[in-house]
């Protein structure tokens, strides 16, 4: 089995999805990127958000929006990850109509899938997996 490679810019370090990508054998190379936290190959690249990142980038700065349109401009199969509970029953006081305009834009005005995950470590699981899928197809 061949080793999976992730660029990672760094600052995902403060994560704990590099540390959870390494225990997966996944080798890690650190670069500051232009566009997106994580690049698995030259066409797919992932920006990781929290939920809590998203609320105050949405409803406050509106930074998410430029980040995103970047993101997709840069690669052919941009990913958002979407990290965190259920942002509609974890207490948190949240305008779902808010909150589905920036689902929609994201996904028809930029294109971009949105994948969600509950935790550093799934995020990791799902970067791998996908990084493993396409770098298994460009040998």
């Amino acid at each position: 089995m061949s080793s999976v490679r992730i660029v990672v810019d760094p600052d995902e370090l403060r994560s704990g999805v590099v540390n959870a990508l390494e225990k997966q054998g996944v080798e890690i190379e650190i670069t500051k990127l232009e566009a997106g936290d994580y690049v698995a190959n030259h066409w797919i690249a992932f920006e990781r958000m929290t939920i809590d990142d998203i609320l105050k980038s949405v409803f406050e700065d509106m930074l998410l929006f430029s980040r995103i349109k970047y993101l997709a401009k840069s690669y052919e199969r941009p990913v958002l990850i979407i990290e965190g509970e259920d942002p509609f029953f974890s207490g948190r006081t949240i305008n779902p109509t808010s909150f589905q305009g920036f689902l929609k834009t994201v996904a028809v005005s930029f294109r971009v899938p949105t994948l969600y995950t509950l935790n550093e470590a799934e995020t990791a699981e799902v970067i791998s997996n996908i990084a493993r899928a396409e770098q298994s197809d460009e040998v």
